[in-house]
This record gives C-alpha cells, structure tokens and sequence, in this order.
C-alpha cells in the first residue's frame, strides 16, 4: 500500500475500508492525520520497521509492530513536515439538486444555488455575486478589493523576509517557515496575509518578499490582516465547489443549509430521494474541539449517526467534534411546511 492509497480511500469514507492489515513505509507517517485515517478506515494491524505508540493532531493514536527496536517509541505526526498536495473532493451536483427539488418551493426558471454552507462570492464575468450560506437565489452585486480571481499566473511583491507559509495537506492545515513548491492552497502571514487557492496544483516560487505563483487554471487571490481571516480550508473547498445554476426559481430567496462554526467542514454531502436520508461527513479543521451546528430548511425527524448529537430545534442538530476530528453525520429529514419554510427567507 501506498501514500496516495490512503488518501484515496480516505475520501470514500464511510463507504470504503482499508486492509484490515497493513505495512507501514516511512512517507506514510508525513501524513499529519495517519492515525485517524487508518482508525476510520478500519486498519486492525499496522507494521512498521519500528515497535512504536503514534499519535495525530486529533489524538487518535495507533500501534505499530516493529522488529528493530524492543523498548515502544512514541512519536506524533508528522514524522518529516512537508507539502504534500491535496484538495478536497467534489461534491455530487445531482445529489444536492435532488435536496433542492425536495424541500424548495419552485417555480419554472433558473437560479444559483450555493453549495457552500457559508457566505461566499461568485465570480461571472465582470461582475462579483455575493451569496449568503446554502442559498437558493440570484445573489447581490458587490465590489471587493480584498480577493480576486486570476488566470493561471500572479507575481506579488509582499515585501515579507520570513513569513510563515501554511498549506493545506490532507485533512489537515500545516504551517513552518520554509517555502513550499507545490500545493493546492497556501498562505504568507507576516504583517498581515496573502493567501493563493486553486483547483489546479500550484507551482510557488518564493525569493526575497516576492511571491510568483503559477498553475494551469484560475488563481483565487486574497489578502486579509491575518491568516485566521483567510479561512484558506473554506476558499479551497469553494474553489473545487464552484457555485451552480438550478431549474429552480424559489418563491423567495432561502437558505438551505449552513454550518457553525467556520472550522468546520462537510468533506461529503449526500440526499437520497427515497430514503430522506441527509449525509454529511465533517470535519473540525481546528485545534479546539468545537460543537457544530448544522441548520436545515428542513424539519429533522430522526438522527441515525453520530449518536452523541445534540438537538435543540427541529431543524438543527449539534454536533461534539474533537480537534481535527471527522465525524459521520446521517439525519432522516421531511420537507417543511411553506409557511414555516418562509422563516428561512433571505
């Protein structure tokens, strides 16, 4: 087994396991979130060249069988800090436009529809369309200076000596101050912020404050007065999740969907028409625990997993999240009434 295999199993989760048995080779334990990984994935035997006790940023930890030594090491991930490319997967368009159908009133024309689970921008031609969280509707013209979408080069001047570089590896935001060459989404934070996210693998080159970054597709630029502003995870997951048009042309404008807090991500969404059943596996890209809040214009009708969720309204559930930790979050929804649909109203 490979790096890239559990990575790529690691995207299918919870439908997909890993080997019940597998060896370890060292680039495996770059992966800051390894442990997790190979927990979710349903790895019982994990052998390394050495006997070792190795634990991840969420606190999972996994034993490895070793020969080399006899005394249990323990070590953390990563074992080597380094880049390693990695983006989110995107979502089913069909599958989130089956959840439309279901609980929007529509009538015949088009609309955007915002997948994303917060406010975002939408760039269209010349024009900058701000969209609230989930929303179903046409947005509102803006002006911003603070992010820009560029094609496939941008060279910047940010005057910055040693800034901290973060960038996003799997599941997991890491930071040093070493210049990276390649990845999907990175940040420069000095005096304040400029952050480069794409859907193509960036090719970053970085000399003496000046910053050059290339890629074969768009470039989205953003400069903000620290990283925590940037929320490079969100800019990465909008750009592989691109705003998308709808038959749909909703009575008013609602909001179907978001989530709380920022750090919190939905690495898969999923609604089947049949069964009512909403899927959503998150994830806290965070070093606090969080408890998260997932809204729905729906009413939620039964919680199937996680079973430690929280409800306090009928259309919304709270969810304990560890540190970095992913859960599985799956909810049996019905459609709600148009007159308390209309509370949703944006």
């Amino acid at each position: 087994m490979k790096l890239d295999d559990i990575i790529k199993v690691a995207a299918e989760y919870p439908f997909k396991n890993l080997s019940e048995n597998i060896e370890l080779q060292d680039d495996m334990l770059n992966i800051e979130q390894l442990p997790q990984l190979l927990t979710i994935g349903g790895v019982k035997r994990v052998k390394w060249k050495y006997k070792a006790k190795i634990l991840g940023p969420d606190l999972s930890t996994i034993s490895t069988e070793g020969g080399e030594n006899n005394e249990e090491l323990i070590m953390r991930t990563p074992l080597n800090r380094t880049s390693i490319p990695w983006t989110f997967t995107r979502l089913d368009t069909n599958s989130l436009e089956k959840l439309v159908e279901y609980l929007a009133p529509c009538k015949e024309g088009t609309s955007l529809f915002n997948v994303s689970p917060w406010p975002r921008y939408h760039f269209k031609q010349n024009r900058t369309i701000e969209l609230k969280e989930g929303e179903i509707g046409n947005g509102r013209n803006v002006e911003i200076e603070n992010i820009k979408l560029v094609e496939n080069h941008i060279n910047i001047n940010t005057k910055f000596l040693n800034p901290q570089f973060f960038y996003i590896n799997p599941y997991y935001i890491e930071s040093g101050y070493n210049s990276i060459d390649n990845t999907f989404a990175t940040s420069l934070e000095l005096t304040e912020t400029y952050s480069f996210v794409s859907n193509s693998l960036l090719d970053l080159k970085f000399e003496l404050g000046k910053v050059s970054v290339e890629t074969n597709g768009k470039i989205l630029v953003s400069k903000t007065k620290n990283f925590a502003e940037a929320k490079l995870h969100k800019l990465l997951w909008d750009m592989t999740n691109e705003v998308i048009e709808i038959n749909c042309s909703p009575q008013f404008p609602l909001s179907l969907y978001r989530i709380e807090p920022s750090a919190v991500i939905p690495l898969y969404i999923k609604f089947n028409e049949k069964s009512n059943i909403l899927q959503m596996v998150l994830e806290n890209f965070s070093d606090k625990p969080v408890i998260a809040t997932l809204y729905v214009s729906a009413r939620i009708t039964k919680i199937i997993k996680p079973n430690n969720t929280i409800t306090t309204e009928y259309d919304r559930v709270k969810i304990p999240i560890r540190r970095w930790g992913i859960v599985n979050l799956e909810l049996e929804i019905k459609k709600l009434p148009d007159l308390l649909l209309k509370r949703k109203a944006i």
